[in-house]
């Protein structure tokens, strides 16, 4: 395989080629694709016969400009002349089973296309280095220190829980929480940024894993590393699986490949290969690595075969102007089901369980949206816990008015299912919408309140003039946050405001163009999940 960047449009002349191209930012070409997109629509000249090319597209299907990428590569190809031996295949972010989903999908098109055999895939694992250590126990201060290393090496810093409030009604099956870290001068942060969690496993849970998958070593057992997972030196395996290891994370299928390459029985060596890991079934790294015990791979390539646990960006709500060394986040407590009943996503559970004075793992990282300036048109849209980068933006405005400055107006649309049990931050909200009514104006949709009658945060746009008079007339900024199913419709209900209540196929048209151009130009940002 070789990169975009390394390739040039003689070296696919004639010949058959296959693409995997990724879209960035608002439909943009990768940056190492740049200049070969570039000089495939500056060519004039058709390809030679039998220049041949699919194109797999990766991206996420609740952006504007899904996979255009690859579309725009796709059309290019078409119009040199080139056949397309395979529609382009789209690894959609948004898909249930992820980016795997639309890959496997086409995978088993492509080798027929290309009338060849399927490969049977021999998975490559690099054993991670490491010697056991002669010493029985590691003291929990060395063993701390050994576990900083891998958080510093990740520009991860230690900070103290101040605050936990619930924010939505005690005892309703969805719980809104605040949290306040105590930041300090460790975390510097603008509007918009994100704080990314590290979770860790429960202790106790890995103890009872390692005893049941191993008689050889368990929770006390001392290896020394050589700089894997950025340590050097002495660390518990309790240490490790507890911070370090995604044990009771969401397998996949190459894991589950690499797991059968330790199975020496053929026909349980296939039932692992043929096992489908529906989220239904609910499995685990732990689980699999338990119920196919006798496919017992050796702790250093069971350690390479476990992928890190991933840090959660959450959106802070906070505003540095206001609380510069403070940092507030506001989190929907995160479940999911599965055939053995309700679980809990590994960073949710962690949290849900701190107590104030509680350290965390987390790091400060840039966001998808930039921060408005005071004086541009502001309209944001955000259901649940995407209120969250909106509340920031406000924040900050609210503070540069109360110091004099003359600020834009900001229309907040926010919805949630229900205005008794989920109306965040209500009172804040209220008393600025009263002080501050001459620019900021609050609107509120709860979709469960009326039985029968669902009214969407998105449904509010379409129906009142702030989108068309700030966005449209004043070319201020649109700011979006929830989860997947918001940005689709609010679209449309852009084009609504933007059309006037007009149908005509000309009205439309215009008011499609100017959603298109909000995206285009960067003044539509979203984040979603």
């Amino acid at each position: 395989a070789d990169a975009l960047n390394d390739m040039d449009l003689e070296d696919i002349d004639g010949k058959t080629t296959i693409f995997f191209i990724a879209t960035c930012g608002q439909g943009a070409m990768p940056q190492n694709g740049a200049a070969f997109y570039k000089a495939l629509c500056a060519r004039t000249e058709p390809f030679e016969e039998g220049t041949a090319f699919s194109v797999m597209g990766l991206g996420d299907s609740s952006y504007y400009f899904f996979c255009k990428a690859a579309k725009d590569i796709e059309t290019a190809m078409m119009r040199l002349g080139a056949k397309c031996i395979l529609p382009m295949g789209e690894g959609d972010d948004s898909a249930e089973e992820g980016l795997e989903e639309g890959l496997h999908l086409w995978l088993d098109n492509v080798w027929p296309a290309l009338e060849l055999e399927a490969p049977k895939d021999v998975p490559h694992i690099s054993p991670i280095e490491l010697f056991f250590s002669k010493r029985a126990i590691l003291p929990e201060k060395e063993d701390y220190q050994a576990i900083t290393q891998y958080y510093e090496a990740l520009h991860a810093k230690a900070v103290s829980i101040s605050k936990m409030k619930l924010l939505s009604e005690a005892g309703h099956n969805r719980d809104f929480y605040s949290f306040n870290l105590d930041a300090g001068n460790d975390l510097i942060y603008e509007p918009g940024d994100t704080l990314e969690v590290f979770p860790s496993n429960d202790p106790n849970r890995v103890a009872v894993f390692l005893h049941e998958y191993s008689t050889e070593w368990d929770e006390h057992t001392v290896i020394k590393l050589n700089h894997s997972f950025g340590i050097h030196g002495e660390i518990s395996l309790s240490s490790l699986f507890t911070n370090v290891l995604d044990l009771f994370g969401k397998p996949t299928s190459h894991f589950m490949q690499q797991l059968a390459t330790f199975e020496s029985d053929e026909n349980k060596r296939q039932e692992m290969l043929d096992l489908k890991l529906s989220p239904e079934k609910g499995f685990t790294f732990a689980d699999l690595l338990l119920l196919y015990k006798s496919a017992h791979a050796p702790l250093p390539a069971l350690l390479a075969m476990i992928p890190p646990i991933k840090g959660r960006a959450y959106s802070i709500t906070s505003a540095p102007s206001t609380t510069p060394n403070k940092i507030e986040l506001c989190i929907l407590i995160d479940t999911w089901w599965c055939d053995a009943g309700m679980r809990y996503g590994l960073t949710c559970d962690m949290l849900r369980k701190l107590h104030k004075g509680d350290r965390i793992w987390c790091r400060v990282k840039p966001g998808s949206m930039e921060p408005p300036t005071h004086d541009q048109h502001v309209i944001c849209v955000g259901i649940g816990s995407g209120l969250a980068p909106h509340l920031s933006f406000l924040r900050d405005r609210v503070h540069a008015a109360n110091a004099g400055v003359n600020v834009a107006p900001f229309s907040l649309y926010f919805g949630n299912r229900f205005k008794k049990r989920e109306f965040l931050y209500q009172d804040e909200l209220e008393e600025v919408a009263a002080k501050h009514g001459s620019w900021f104006k609050l609107h509120t949709a709860f979709s469960r309140d009326t039985v029968g009658k669902k009214v969407y945060v998105q449904d509010l746009v379409g129906v009142t003039d702030d989108a068309y008079k700030h966005l449209l007339e004043s070319q201020g900024m649109l700011f979006v946050c929830g989860n997947r199913n918001l940005p689709k419709p609010l679209q449309k209900s852009l084009r609504d405001s933007f059309a006037q209540g007009r149908t005509d196929a000309e009205s439309i048209e215009k008011a499609s163009r100017a959603v298109e151009e909000l995206f285009v130009h960067g003044r539509a940002q979203q984040e979603v999940w």
